[in-house]
């Protein structure tokens, strides 16, 4: 199931549906579109790579999912949510409570495009 991402120039909604709510113990997280520093598909490899660090809270299934918050000394806060996609969507965020969001979104690129018009333009 991806996660739901709604952008405009003021906000950058993400949406919790179904489980993922239950998993991530949270319906999403809402910052405003100017505290993105960087957007970028990535590989789930690459995702994870760059760290994940401790859940404080949410959940951790290898293989399955991961999903909620975790903080990392390499990364800083995330929120992440992400089952078996290969591609992902991150976003840094500067000035939040959350460094980076880790998302699987149905189109990672598509979405990436989005998010940086409307806070680049």
């Amino acid at each position: 199931m991806a996660v739901l991402v709604d952008v405009d120039p003021e906000r950058l909604v993400v949406r919790l549906t179904g489980a993922d709510r239950l998993w991530a113990l949270a319906a999403g997280v809402q910052v405003p579109t100017a505290a993105v520093t960087g957007v970028r598909p990535v590989t789930r490899a690459e995702a994870y790579a760059r760290g994940s660090g401790w859940r404080l809270p949410g959940t951790f299934w290898p293989g399955l999912i991961m999903a909620g918050s975790y903080v990392s000394r390499s990364t800083g806060r995330s929120f992440w949510c992400v089952h078996r996609a290969e591609e992902v969507l991150l976003v840094e965020l500067e000035g939040q409570p959350y460094d980076r969001l880790v998302l699987e979104v149905d189109d990672p690129t598509e979405v990436s495009r989005a998010i940086a018009r409307a806070r680049f333009r």
